[in-house]
C-alpha cells in the first residue's frame, strides 16, 4: 500500500527542521522556531467507511495547521506501513488507495514547514522499524527545547540521525524503551524531553497519546461508531461526526488498546500553560479549546478592543479571514456596520510563513482585493487578530487608501508581538517582528495607518476565562514557562 519513493528507506522517517533552541530568551539562537502541525488518529473503527478514509477527512479539517506535507501510518499484515507525500491532503492521498487499506487503526499528520529541506523524508508520521518492519509510528505537534542536549547525547551513544527533526529524538527514546511497553516508554521519554509536545504513537496493537506537562499544544479525545479518535482540534470531530469526550490533560498519558481507553496518570513537572496563540490565531474558529469556543473568545476580545479605540469610525472591516471573529465583536460593541470589504482569494496559503519580505508582500497582494464602493470616503477600522511582521497590515492599509478610504485605523485583537515562540509555532526571529520597536508612532507610520490600537493581555485572559498563570503568553510578555536546557 506504500507509494513508491514516499516511504522511508532506512529505520527512521520523520518531519520538521531540527531545532537547536533553548527556551531561555537570552540564550536563543537567531534561527527560526519549529512548525505547527496537526494530528488525527482513529483506533478500532468499523463503521460505514474505513479508518483511512475517516483519517483523511480528519486531516482535511486540520489542513490549516499544516500545508507542507501529509501522511498516515497503519498496521497491515502485522507490519507498520505509511503513505506520505508533499503538499495538501487531497494531493497526497487518493480515495481509491485509501479504500484499499483494511486497517481499523490509522495515525495521521499534517505539517507546516518553516525551514530546512522540503522533502518527503521529513514528513510525518515518523517510523521506527525493526528488521521485520514491526515497530512504531509517531506523530508530533510541538517543539522540544532541550533538543541540542539530547541530540549531542544520542550522537555520543552512536545514534545515526536519519532526519533533521526533533521528532526523531522523541521516537528514538520511545523505540529504545519499547520493551517496557508503550505506556512506560512514553513515561520514560517524558522524563527526558522538555518543551512542547502533543504526540500519538502507534505500535502493533495500540495507540498511546501523551501531552507535555504544560499542555502547550492541544489534543482531544473523541468517539465515533464505537471507535476512539484523537485530534488536535474539535473541528475535525465535527467533520467526521465524532463526539467530543474530553481533552488529554497536560502531562497525561492515554492508552487505547483492545481493552479500551485508559489513563496512565498525569506526569508532574510543570503547570498548565495553554498556548494563547491557539486562541488568537491558529485554531479554527469553530473549534473548542479547554471548554472555550475559539470564535467566541476572539469575538469577546474584539468587543473589549472597542473600549480602547478612540477614533471616530464609519464601518468595521475584518482582515479576511483571520480578523472576522474579532471584527464582529468590535462592530457589535460600537454599533457599526461590519462589511466584508476586502475579498480574499481562498486558493493561496497563509502569508506570514512565506520566505523573504518581498515574496510575502506579493503573496498578500495576490491574496486580497478591496471592494472599492464600500470604502470610498469612509473612516474604517481594519481588524486583525495579530500583528507579527506587519506584512498583511501594511498591504491591506495601502489597498484601503488606494480605494479612497478617508482614514484607516488598525485594531489588533492581541497585544504587540515582541518575542518569538519556541514551543511549536512559526513566528519570526526578533529582528523581523513589527512591534519590536516600542515607539507606536513609528510603527503606525511604517504600516501607513492613522492609528493602531492593540488589545491588552488582560483582555485575552478575560475572553478565555483563565488566569494569566494558566496561559503561555511568552510571545507577548517574554515570560517563558519552561527553563529550556
Amino acid at each position: 500500500m506504500l507509494k513508491k519513493n514516499d516511504h522511508q528507506t532506512g529505520i527512521f522517517s520523520g518531519s520538521s527542521k531540527l531545532s537547536l533552541t533553548s527556551a531561555v530568551p537570552e540564550e536563543l539562537p537567531r534561527g527560526r522556531p519549529q512548525e505547527k502541525c496537526g494530528i488525527f488518529a482513529v483506533y478500532g473503527y468499523r463503521g460505514p467507511e474505513n479508518a483511512a478514509l475517516v483519517t483523511y477527512l480528519g486531516l482535511l479539517a486540520l489542513q490549516h495547521r499544516g500545508q507542507e506535507s501529509a501522511g498516515i501510518a497503519f498496521k497491515e499484515e502485522g507490519k507498520i506501513r505509511a503513505i506520505k507525500g508533499m503538499g495538501m491532503v487531497d494531493h497526497v492521498f487518493s480515495r481509491r488507495e485509501l479504500s484499499l487499506i483494511e486497517a481499523d487503526t490509522v495515525l495521521g499528520h499534517v505539517r507546516y514547514a518553516t525551514a530546512g529541506p522540503s522533502i518527503a523524508v521529513n514528513a510525518q508520521p515518523l517510523l521506527a522499524l525493526s528488521h521485520d518492519r514491526t515497530g512504531m509510528a509517531l506523530a508530533h505537534n510541538g517543539n522540544l527545547t532541550n533538543t541540542r542536549k539530547l541530540h549531542h547525547r544520542l550522537l555520543e551513544t552512536g545514534h545515526i540521525f536519519h532526519t533533521t527533526s526533533d521528532t526523531e529524538i522523541l521516537l528514538t527514546y520511545l523505540f529504545r524503551f519499547r520493551r517496557l511497553g508503550l505506556v512506560e516508554a512514553a513515561r520514560k521519554t517524558m522524563g527526558i524531553v522538555q518543551g512542547a509536545y502533543s504526540a500519538v504513537v502507534l505500535d502493533h496493537d495500540r495507540l498511546v497519546a501523551f501531552r507535555d506537562p504544560n499542555g502547550f499544544r492541544p489534543l482531544v479525545i473523541g468517539r465515533l461508531d464505537g471507535a476512539y479518535i484523537l485530534a488536535s482540534e474539535t473541528a475535525a470531530f465535527d467533520l467526521v461526526g465524532a463526539e467530543v469526550v474530553r481533552e488529554v490533560k497536560p502531562g497525561e498519558i492515554i492508552s487505547i488498546g483492545p481493552e479500551g481507553l485508559s489513563s496512565a496518570g498525569v506526569q508532574s513537572g510543570g503547570e498548565p500553560s495553554y498556548c494563547i496563540f491557539e486562541y488568537v490565531y491558529f485554531a479554527r474558529p469553530d473549534s473548542v479549546i479547554d471548554g472555550s469556543s475559539v470564535h467566541l473568545v476572539r469575538k469577546k476580545v474584539g468587543s473589549l478592543l472597542a473600549g480602547r479605540l478612540s477614533a471616530k469610525l464609519d464601518l468595521v472591516i475584518p482582515s479576511p479571514d483571520s480578523g472576522v471573529s474579532a471584527a464582529s465583536g468590535l462592530a457589535e460593541a460600537l454599533n457599526l456596520p461590519l462589511e466584508w470589504a476586502i475579498y480574499r482569494n481562498p486558493y493561496l496559503g497563509r502569508t506570514f510563513i512565506k520566505p523573504g519580505q518581498e515574496t510575502r508582500e506579493m503573496a498578500v497582494r495576490l491574496k486580497f482585493n478591496p471592494v472599492t464602493g464600500l470604502i470610498r470616503g469612509k473612516r474604517v477600522a481594519l481588524v486583525d487578530d495579530s500583528l507579527v511582521r506587519g506584512t498583511t497590515a501594511r498591504v491591506l492599509t495601502a489597498l484601503l487608501r488606494d480605494s479612497g478610504a478617508a482614514e484607516v485605523h488598525l485594531g489588533i485583537a492581541s497585544p504587540p508581538y515582541k518575542n518569538p515562540c519556541y514551543y511549536g509555532i512559526d513566528i519570526p526571529v526578533p529582528d523581523e517582528l513589527a512591534a519590536l520597536d516600542e515607539n507606536m508612532d513609528h510603527l503606525t507610520a511604517s504600516i501607513g495607518a492613522d492609528s493602531i490600537t492593540f488589545a491588552e493581555p488582560e483582555d485575552l485572559y478575560e475572553a478565555v476565562g483563565k488566569d494569566r498563570t494558566e496561559l503561555c503568553t511568552a510571545c507577548f510578555t517574554g515570560l517563558y514557562p519552561t527553563p529550556g536546557r
